[in-house]
């Protein structure tokens, strides 16, 4: 038996404005071509580092940046280091450390893509993730040919459920945004009503008076789980006689496998996480549409 493993990945929701040629194979391959790294956090920087539009395969790329010009610290001296100590710097600008690249894969029909965001005893972190596609199609180069691209993690349905079953809730306010355009029923509607009204987002907020809690009807629970792919839901209620709130912020979907079989491959791995989180993708759009049907 061989050294148990974890992996982990998870999947983004991209959309391409419908007044724009609706081709992610072309979008990704467009961000490859550029070869463009951003900054998606204070001393780190990421980068698609490649991608292949036939196979919709690609890998993106974490790494530190260092301030050549800031202060340093000497271990030696314990303190800060001398300018004598600071000449002997010498790292080339193009040159970045702390390396870290991982598996992507590209859902060109239903336009989602997945992430390894854990293998090997090392990880991207989600939030990193969705910040780097976030920060990336806002580059002018990639605005000019696709407009406005938006991108969302995919969160926790189950949890947004949970947070719209809490029996003591005083408010609940659901951030929907345009919807992926693909999708049918409910989701569709809600497209075709904000691009009536030349609108991007939805925000429906709902309150109870007095001692009264709210009881979301199917409507509320529809666009909560819409949230789910391109929003957020956030609540507040009475817990212990105290006033509590929660959000779906931190409740993104993460998919884990352990495994200790030394015949398994990353690849092998990542493939079972992508079919396993593009299926939960799948489950929660056919539940928004029943939940209203029913």
């Amino acid at each position: 038996m061989g050294r148990k493993q974890k992996f982990q990945a998870v999947v983004l929701s991209i959309r391409i404005p419908d007044d724009k040629d609706r081709n992610y194979p072309v979008l990704l391959k467009k961000i490859y071509d550029l070869k463009k790294s951003v900054q998606v956090y204070p001393g780190t920087g990421m980068a698609l580092t490649s991608f292949n539009e036939k196979t919709r395969q690609g890998t993106i790329s974490k790494f530190s940046i260092i301030d050549l010009d800031g202060d340093w610290f000497d271990e030696s001296g314990f303190g800060p280091a001398s300018e004598e100590a600071l000449k002997k710097i010498s790292i080339p600008g193009n040159l970045k450390p702390n390396l870290i690249s991982k598996s992507i894969y590209l859902d060109e029909k239903d336009h989602l893509i997945a992430v390894m965001t854990y293998s090997v005893g090392k990880s991207i972190s989600p939030t990193q993730v969705e910040k780097f596609f976030q920060t990336v199609v806002s580059l002018p180069e990639v605005m000019d040919e696709f407009g406005a691209v938006q991108v969302d993690l995919f969160k926790d349905s189950d949890e947004i459920e949970a947070l719209l079953k809490i029996k003591t809730l005083k408010e609940v306010r659901i951030v929907v945004s345009r919807p992926n355009h693909i999708m049918a029923g409910v989701a569709k509607e809600l497209e075709d009503a904000l691009k009536a009204e030349n609108a991007d987002e939805l925000t429906r907020t709902i309150k109870s008076k007095d001692n009264d809690y709210l009881e979301p009807g199917p409507h509320t629970q529809a666009l909560g789980l819409l949230a789910a792919e391109n929003g957020s839901v956030s609540v507040k209620y009475v817990d212990d006689g105290a006033s509590a709130s929660s959000n779906s912020e931190s409740k993104t979907l993460i998919k884990t496998i352990i495994s200790d079989d030394p015949e398994a491959t990353e690849s092998g791995i990542f493939k079972k996480l992508k079919d396993f989180l593009f299926g939960a993708v799948q489950d929660n759009r056919e539940k928004a549409q029943q939940v209203i049907e029913e």
